[in-house]
């Protein structure tokens, strides 16, 4: 029989077709229907349509601009998320071509016409070529739609299927598994929804691989997908494959009874083996309905078997669904941030030098239980709920449709982060030295005289008596003394790397005196109305969308304090071990148990905890560490980097290389800060910054955010950027466009305002 024609096919005759044609879902579930099992009835769009719709939009342009210009194992996760809302967004405003959207609003109405449901709903589904093989399985990684109703609805979930072949995680996994990106491309399957109770998901093997005589049964109350998206705990059996024995059995508490009754669940596990048989493979299959009702969804072999999918599964939890993020928000606001302030709070109130012996080694096992339980809680809610950030983008662009795709970003801009308040108060301390020339002369000579730590505050504290005495001045002076204590005390009793910056005043007060003298306002801009956009959005959504609107709101608005929150007030919990930590190093020193030279890093706790346990007088070994070179050798001088537009504005100056916390007081008023990676508890350098140049990427990068909010040019995204650039390098950082040009300007579109920080 000749394979059907056409690049719109219905599912009954798809199973003529070539994998690489529909792909695998589709092929498996056509062969099912041939062979009399229930399926729903659907279409399937081929790659061919696919193809098409790239070829007439161009769209390959875009990809490959976004995608390719530099390798993705070059490309952090957050640059690569960046380019797919960059390609989402072309897709979603490319026009479907006409031949395609008749045959599919033609199927639909056949569909329509045919189906027993009055008015029925419709699953967009990704059937990819390289899904559900026995060697790897994509389940989740493409996007999929359920219950969509009208056609336009449709066609436009068709393109965001489309879409997601070009998703942050699709792009990681194929990476993961080396395959090739160019060579990609997706074929849709859309079907009627079947509206049963109970649907679930069953494995003719044990899924972890552990036993081969087993079935494993999973069945909710609603829809496959919200077990699929881990949105509801399911009720589970394990039962013996062919002798029927029930070998474990749970339940969740909000079913009174048991979803599925041995008749059904008999009937389920006869049609599992069934399906194994026909595929001759341990199948993993979703399915819906019970009894003569029951009704398969999807079948795939079970990857899982081999531990293939352990990536696939990291790259999920980064993109959690709506449904798990209002549970998210819910558990981080409420719990989480609450009992991480006070944890660092509590621990902040006690000093180290008031602790000896077994006390001290107490204590430090005490933080360092603390700390390593909020490192193990960052990683697992903390960054998965950064998602909420782009969420409202996809939401917004998806809704909207605007020509910038960062348009929603506009919302968010708010100064209630730490790091932002942080950076009020600096600006605000600068402002009373530029008031009181006398102050910053004479804290220029302390910090030329090369007072650090405690000795600086002495100095510092010791001016007002000295310098103003009982005048109006030194009340002034005393306002400032406090409010840098203030500081210290609030944002700085911080860690990074490994370096305590609260024990670093003479750092902040660098900071402070060169913010004095910058010629350009660093004060937070507020050029741009949220309120627009918010209405931009509301009314594109429309009152019956009101709620779910407020609710993407506010896990984004939260999402988006909590990126850079997180990591001060787990840097607060970290320098508290690190106190402790060091003060534990000084005893052993003075009892000569370890090298004078020795420093600890947070790893180190047990050793030292030990040695203070025992305190024996034995000699104390700190862990050795591998000493990278991470130098890039090369005498090639580029004339121009290219990065990502992370902060609009031009400006050119010269470059200052910040690779390490000693080079923290380097950074001089004007220069173009030029590092690897901008932290949290770092931001507060962007002040002094004329412009930014970054090695990480992506438009919600620390960085990125804090230079939005100044108004401080910036590119990133750039690779080798530390070693490319050299110290006082005249660089022009165009962050329209994304671009770091080296050397005097020679084009007038190259040009920024000046060259700033001249003097190095």
């Amino acid at each position: 029989m000749e394979p059907p024609q056409g690049i719109v096919i219905p599912l009954k005759e798809a199973h003529h077709l070539d994998v690489s044609d529909i792909g695998s879902k589709a092929k498996n579930l056509s062969l099912l229907v041939q062979e009399g099992f229930k399926v729903p009835d659907g279409f399937s769009i081929t790659t061919s349509a696919y193809n098409q719709f790239i070829k007439e939009n161009k769209l390959f342009n875009i990809i490959d601009l976004e995608v390719f210009r530099k390798t993705p194992s070059d490309m952090r996760w957050e640059e690569l998320w960046d380019a797919s809302l960059r390609i989402r967004s072309a897709f979603l405003k490319s026009p479907i071509p006409s031949d395609i959207e008749e045959q599919i609003i033609s199927q639909i109405k056949k569909l329509k016409s045919s189906s027993s449901q009055k008015d029925p709903k419709f699953s967009v589904r990704s059937s990819s070529p390289a899904e559900d093989s026995s060697e790897t399985s994509f389940a989740g990684i493409h996007e999929s739609y359920v219950n969509v109703e009208s056609v336009e609805n449709i066609l436009e979930s068709v393109k965001l299927v489309w879409a997601s072949l070009w998703s942050d995680r699709a792009i990681l996994y194929r990476e993961e598994l080396k395959l090739d990106s160019l060579k990609s491309s997706i074929s849709v399957l859309i079907q009627i929804m079947e509206e049963q109770t109970i649907s679930g998901l069953a494995f003719s093997q044990d899924p972890s691989g552990n036993k081969h005589d087993v079935v494993v049964v999973e069945a909710i109350q609603g829809l496959c997908s919200e077990l699929v998206d881990n949105e509801k705990v399911p009720e589970k059996w394990i039962i013996q494959k062919f002798h029927r024995k029930k070998i474990n059995h749970s339940r969740p508490p909000e079913y009174a009874s048991n979803l599925l009754d041995s008749s059904e669940l008999n009937h389920l596990i006869d049609t599992l083996l069934k399906l194994e048989e026909y595929f001759d493979l341990p199948v993993d299959v979703e399915w819906t309905g019970t009894g003569v009702y029951l009704t398969i969804l999807q079948t795939r072999p079970i990857t899982s078997i081999s531990d293939s999918n352990q990536e696939r599964q990291w790259y999920l939890t980064l993109t959690p669904s709506f449904v798990n993020l209002k549970k998210l928000s819910d558990k981080v606001e409420k719990e989480l941030i609450p009992q991480l302030r006070e944890d660092g709070s509590k621990l902040a109130r006690e000093d180290p030098y008031d602790f000896q012996g077994m006390e001290l080694a107490l204590k430090i096992k005490e933080r360092a239980d603390v700390y390593f339980k909020w490192k193990d809680i960052y990683w697992d809610d903390f960054i998965p709920f950064a998602h909420g950030i782009r969420n409202l983008g996809t939401f917004y662009n998806d809704l909207v449709k605007p020509e910038n795709p960062y348009e929603f970003l506009e919302i968010l801009k708010t100064h209630d982060l730490l790091a932002s308040q942080r950076n009020r108060e600096l600006y605000n301390l600068s402002l009373i030295l530029n008031s009181f020339p006398e102050l910053k002369k004479q804290l220029k000579e302390i910090l030329n005289n090369g007072f650090q730590g405690k000795e600086l505050l002495n100095e510092v504290i010791s001016i007002s008596s000295k310098e103003f005495g009982a005048s109006e001045k030194s009340k002034e002076y005393n306002h400032f003394c406090q409010s840098f204590k203030n500081l210290l005390d609030t944002h700085m009793d911080i860690t990074y790397e490994n370096q305590s910056l609260k024990d670093h005043p003479e750092i902040i007060l660098q900071n402070i005196v060169q913010l004095s003298e910058k010629t350009t306002d660093n004060k937070p801009k507020t050029e741009t109305n949220p309120q627009y956009y918010l209405k931009k959005l509301y009314d594109t959504a429309g009152s019956s969308r009101k709620e779910e609107v407020d609710e993407v709101l506010r896990i984004a608005h939260l999402s988006w304090k909590l990126r850079d929150d997180d990591n001060i007030l787990l840097g607060r919990v970290e320098n508290q071990l690190l106190k402790f930590l060091n003060r534990g190093l000084e005893i052993l020193i003075e009892e000569k148990r370890i090298s004078p030279n020795s420093e600890v890093v947070l790893d180190d706790w047990e050793i030292i905890y030990n040695a203070l346990v025992q305190d024996d007088g034995s000699l104390v070994v700190l862990k050795e560490r591998n000493q990278q070179e991470t130098s890039l050798k090369t005498n090639f001088k580029p004339r121009q980097l290219i990065g990502q537009p992370s902060s609009p504005g031009i400006v050119t100056g010269r470059a200052r290389i910040i690779n390490s916390f000693e080079d923290f007081s380097s950074l001089k008023s004007g220069e173009i800060l030029v590092c690897d990676a901008i932290q949290p508890q770092m931001t507060f350098l962007v002040s002094l910054a004329a412009g930014i140049v970054e090695r990480r990427g992506g438009m919600l990068v620390h960085s990125s955010i804090i230079a939005r909010e100044m108004g401080i040019p910036a590119v990133n995204g750039v690779s080798n950027a530390t070693q490319l650039l050299k110290n006082g390098d005249i660089v022009t950082v165009n962050g329209y466009l994304g671009l770091v040009v080296i050397g005097e300007a020679e084009f007038s579109l190259e040009l920024g305002d000046e060259i700033a920080g001249d003097s190095l």
